[in-house]
């Protein structure tokens, strides 16, 4: 009998750890609804949010209300503990942020194209599965760039966030190419809407590479957000055009999703375990499944620690405040590749606000790493 409930506590247990394993492999993948943030009160310069770590973070970034109300937010400047709110300066809003009891906080700071004051348009890309749209930016130096940038948004976001990345090319000379991809809630639908971490969906932005090159581009610069820089690693490698690659830029990059989701667990407060489970379950073809996964992950193929990989200059930015995707990934890829790596490490910001912490830092980073042309152009 003792031996029958040792089994049954025994089962028990493994059915629990099982299920851990499975509930973070599924939030890995699967797209997340982004927390509220309560609205206090507004002004004409200042609005008054719940205070907690991200709006409590230095610097400028978006607040998304009602709906598609936006509003720019620039740097904290009361702090009341009491009340448990913070004050910031009011930068810009389109709509009525009055009415408004809560928002989501977030890194955009470009509701669109517009914002940035340059002339743009929108294409739609074939894809497999369907069409993925895209915006084409126009640099105000316009010309006739030879060198695009293609500007590539993380996991469980849009291309708005991509936009960020726009200035600094912009300057450069480049027409920007600002995508999205299957299951980004723009690019087609996917079972689910689970995320491949890069594995498939690095195709989709094949297709504006061959669109860039189609378009009198000569050479492309791959700018890479999050999960964006893990597509960018994939096309330097598997791009049917990967020779016009010229050089990637990687902000905030994965370069390991082994490293990224035991970090992930450790940020959770899971036991290292439960992490290394989720891995395994996320490459098992049954598992996978059960994640919302139409095919297991090769995590050997997403691992660029590996030296002798890449073959393109990189510039990679990041900060150690990410908690998300730890610096140490950043770390171990330049160490992997100190010939073509350059990591510039920018001021403490969470994951991806590299930029909205210091933007002549990002710009000046991304500038500097482009070189002059022998003709004197950088485009």
């Amino acid at each position: 009998m003792a031996i029958g409930a040792a089994g049954l506590l025994w089962a028990g247990a493994l059915w629990c750890v099982r299920r851990a394993a499975i509930a973070l492999a599924r939030a890995i993948v699967a797209p997340s609804p982004r927390p509220q943030t309560r609205i206090h009160a507004s002004t004409d310069t200042t609005v008054t949010l719940e205070a907690d770590r991200r709006t409590l973070h230095r610097g400028q970034f978006g607040l998304w209300f009602g709906d598609g109300g936006h509003a720019v937010v620039g740097h904290a400047i009361a702090y009341d503990r009491e009340t448990g709110t913070v004050s910031r300066e009011l930068l810009e809003v389109t709509g009525d942020l009055s009415a408004a009891a809560e928002g989501v906080w977030t890194g955009h700071l470009h509701p669109d194209p517009a914002a940035l004051r340059r002339r743009y348009g929108e294409v739609r890309l074939p894809v497999p599965g369907g069409a993925a749209p895209a915006w084409v930016v126009v640099p105000e130096e316009a010309g006739h760039p030879v060198t695009w940038a293609i500007h590539i948004h993380g996991h469980n976001s849009t291309r708005v966030t991509a936009l960020r990345s726009v200035p600094a090319t912009d300057a450069l000379g480049m027409t920007s190419l600002v995508v999205s991809f299957r299951g980004d809630g723009e690019g087609p639908s996917v079972p689910g809407g689970a995320s491949q971490l890069g594995q498939r969906e690095w195709e989709d932005v094949d297709a504006a590479i061959a669109f860039a090159l189609a378009h009198g581009a000569e050479r492309v610069v791959l700018v890479g957000w999050s999960l964006g820089g893990a597509l960018a690693l994939q096309l330097s490698e598997r791009s049917a055009h990967r020779a016009a690659i010229d050089r990637l830029v990687l902000v905030a990059p994965v370069t390991d999703w082994r490293a990224a989701i035991r970090n992930v667990a450790a940020e959770r407060g899971l036991p290292g375990w439960v992490g290394a489970l989720a891995i395994r379950a996320l490459a098992d073809p049954v598992t996978a499944g059960n994640a919302g996964l139409p095919e297991p992950i090769d995590f050997d193929l997403l691992d660029w620690s590996r030296p002798g990989r890449l073959t393109v200059p990189t510039l990679v930015l990041h900060s150690d405040g990410d908690r998300e995707v730890p610096l140490s990934s950043s770390l171990l890829f330049a160490m992997a590749n100190p010939r073509l790596v350059r990591l510039v490490e920018l001021p403490p910001a969470e994951h991806t606000w590299e930029y909205n912490v210091d933007p002549a830092a990002f710009n000046a980073a991304v500038i500097e790493f482009q070189p002059a042309r022998e003709d004197g152009a950088v485009g």
